[in-house]
């Protein structure tokens, strides 16, 4: 068993070094792996996302029994699910991504207030927090240095002290490079789309693209969606127009997101 870890090491670091480049090292190659298949966003992953996350890296665990024996040997507590922070620490022998103290909420547990904040605020939430993004990045890279996300969540005025906003920093500074990618931020905030969600979105997408084109244009949502159900149209607090404004910004920022 033991061989077959060393071996599995091994490899993985020299996969990695290949994908690394001078502004991101082995560490963000391998957590950026793992947060791609950590579908629920919660920092572990099971047996099949372990695979997966090590083939994108670039290597190819050839049977189930040699899956399990690996799983297993880093799996210490027996759990199913593997912390792949812990993970990386142990493949490096240093820690990774820090451990917060005693009694101090993690990036996790911040992170899931956000969240929970931005809801409050309906579709323009995420919206809103991405435009103060790209106001701060002044140079267009896509990348925010401690200031420049400090700036942006305190102007948004989401409740957070300075300290718990240096965290959320820290927890997404994968390199320690005083950097971090606020695409990346802003998806891990949205979270991913499961299989039945992503199901229901392609369901709504066949009906909305009623002449087969593959494509879908404003008149085309005009022509299906209708809110007059929405909680913030009952009460009264928006018009259906204001609603159907919100959710067609969240397309602009997903677009700006990938691009």
């Amino acid at each position: 068993m033991q061989g077959l870890k060393t071996s599995f090491e091994k490899t993985l670091k020299t996969k990695l070094s290949q994908k690394s480049s001078g502004s991101t090292n082995e560490e963000t190659v391998l957590m950026k792996a793992f947060k791609y298949f950590d579908l629920n966003n919660n920092g572990t992953v099971e047996p099949d996302e372990f695979a997966k996350a090590v083939e994108k890296i670039g290597i190819m665990i050839p049977t189930k029994q040699d899956l399990d024996t690996l799983y297993n040997l880093y799996d210490k507590d027996g759990s199913g699910t593997l912390d792949y922070r812990e993970f990386a620490s142990e493949v490096f022998g240093r820690d990774v991504g820090g451990t917060p103290a005693r009694g101090r909420a993690t990036g996790d547990d911040l992170l899931q207030r956000l969240r929970d904040k931005l809801k409050t605020r309906g579709a323009r939430g995420i919206i809103g927090l991405s435009k103060q993004f790209r106001i701060m990045d002044d140079n267009h890279s896509m990348s925010l240095d401690k200031f420049e996300f400090s700036k942006a969540m305190s102007d948004y005025m989401l409740g957070f002290s300075e300290g718990e906003i240096q965290t959320l920093f820290g927890h997404f500074d994968f390199d320690r490079s005083g950097l971090i990618e606020y695409d990346e931020f802003l998806r891990a905030i949205r979270g991913p789309m499961n299989a039945g969600r992503k199901a229901i979105a392609m369901r709504a997408f066949a009906k909305m693209d009623s002449d087969g084109s593959g494509m879908i244009d404003i008149n085309d949502i005009r022509g299906v969606y209708t809110a007059d159900k929405h909680p913030d149209v009952m009460s009264g607090k928006k018009t259906e127009q204001q609603v159907l404004s919100e959710f067609l910004e969240t397309f602009e920022t997903a677009h700006s997101m990938r691009n």
